[in-house]
């Protein structure tokens, strides 16, 4: 086989029936000849050519996805374009196909063993007792687990709740349970508020049925979708905020919208730097143990820096932390910030003196910090 064989030059893509050297009206039987005759060929441990394992591999992968009379007919259809992106279906979106990447378990799923001396053919023209293999002797062997990935919001995430999921899967049908054919089902997943990423979710034997096999089990595994605003690390939220150089000294107030439409209005008074962080109790995410109770909400700064000040403003904010770096005498300060309240009538609840140098150091500290 040529590797001009091995893609067509349309858009289709990989050309599985020249893979196989078929007409594209062949049947079951002619595509598992087909794929007999070349998986023995190309076997990599009978051929003991490295440059040949590419040849393997699209041969495995082509009967993987003409043997199978679903993906047979959306490639039929779209071609492998359409079978590897998927494409809407009349009930619900079609996931892409893809395969495996191993094509020794396809060659040891058709033929039994991994021997590269394998002849289908000749096993039946004279086929061995079905005693000699597992599942003639009844024993079903488990197939591999299937592994989705569940994306969820941080709003589901926070209030937890039911998902559907719908599958397609074989199903024996008969009165002997011979055949199979597609159908599809919805699975109800539960989200429980809080729940972490990574999560696994597991369907028992969810997976295709057949006659010879237990059906694999479905797995999913959570991942949180990305927000906007908000970044989730365990149980609480960050978030990140622009503000002034202006503000982050002399303090602002700052809007925050949740995930459950609330507005918070966080007050910030202390002096804002770049490694600071402010803590929101209670605004973050469930804590998967105890729903109840959740984490903090976490607010980092991106200080704006002005791109020009006038020499006139400069010299302003010079003698301004000239003056704070004058003032190191705590008492002082706090005096300082009682005179100020009396002389806006602040009603601190104790009663005032006339002269803010009446008060002792206690006084002071009780009276600036209420």
């Amino acid at each position: 086989m040529s590797c001009d064989r091995l893609c067509s030059c349309d858009k289709r893509g990989i050309d599985y029936y020249g893979v196989l050297s078929l007409k594209k009206d062949c049947d079951d039987l002619e595509i598992k000849a087909a794929f007999r005759r070349l998986a023995i060929r190309y076997n990599p441990k009978r051929a003991k050519n490295e440059s040949l394992s590419t040849i393997f591999a699209l041969v495995t992968e082509a009967y993987d996805v003409l043997s199978d009379p679903l993906k047979k007919a959306i490639y039929d259809q779209f071609g492998e374009e359409g079978l590897k992106n998927g494409l809407p279906g009349s009930e619900g979106f079609i996931q892409p196909y893809i395969y495996h990447g191993e094509p020794m378990k396809t060659y040891r799923e058709f033929f039994g063993t991994e021997s590269p001396y394998a002849d289908l053919l000749h096993i039946l023209t004279q086929p061995s007792s079905l005693l000699e293999f597992p599942e003639g002797r009844g024993i079903k062997r488990k197939e591999e687990p299937l592994i989705k990935t569940l994306y969820l919001t941080l709003l589901e995430v926070l209030l937890g709740g039911i998902k559907k999921m719908k599958i397609q899967r074989l199903v024996l049908v008969g009165d002997d349970k011979s055949k199979t054919v597609v159908k599809e089902k919805i699975l109800t997943i539960a989200i429980k508020p809080g729940i972490p990423t990574g999560t696994r979710i597991v369907f028992p034997e969810e997976g295709d049925q057949g006659p010879t096999k237990i059906p694999a089990d479905v797995i999913f595994i959570t991942e949180d979708r990305p927000h906007e605003t908000f970044r989730r690390e365990g149980s609480d939220l960050h978030m990140t905020v622009d503000i002034f150089l202006r503000e982050a000294l002399t303090g602002t107030v700052v809007t925050v919208n949740t995930l459950d439409d609330r507005t918070l209005r966080i007050s910030l008074t202390s002096v804002i730097t770049p490694d600071y962080r402010q803590h929101v109790p209670g605004e973050g995410l469930p804590l998967p143990e105890n729903p109840k109770e959740k984490g903090c909400l976490i607010i980092a700064f991106n200080i704006e820096y002005p791109v020009y000040l006038p020499v006139s403003n400069k010299n302003y904010v010079k003698q301004a932390f000239e003056t704070s770096e004058d003032i190191r005498d705590t008492e002082y300060v706090h005096r300082l910030i009682l005179a100020d309240k009396m002389r806006r009538n602040v009603d601190v609840g104790v009663p005032v003196r006339r002269d803010p140098n009446d008060y002792d150091a206690k006084e002071l500290d009780f009276l600036c910090n209420i």
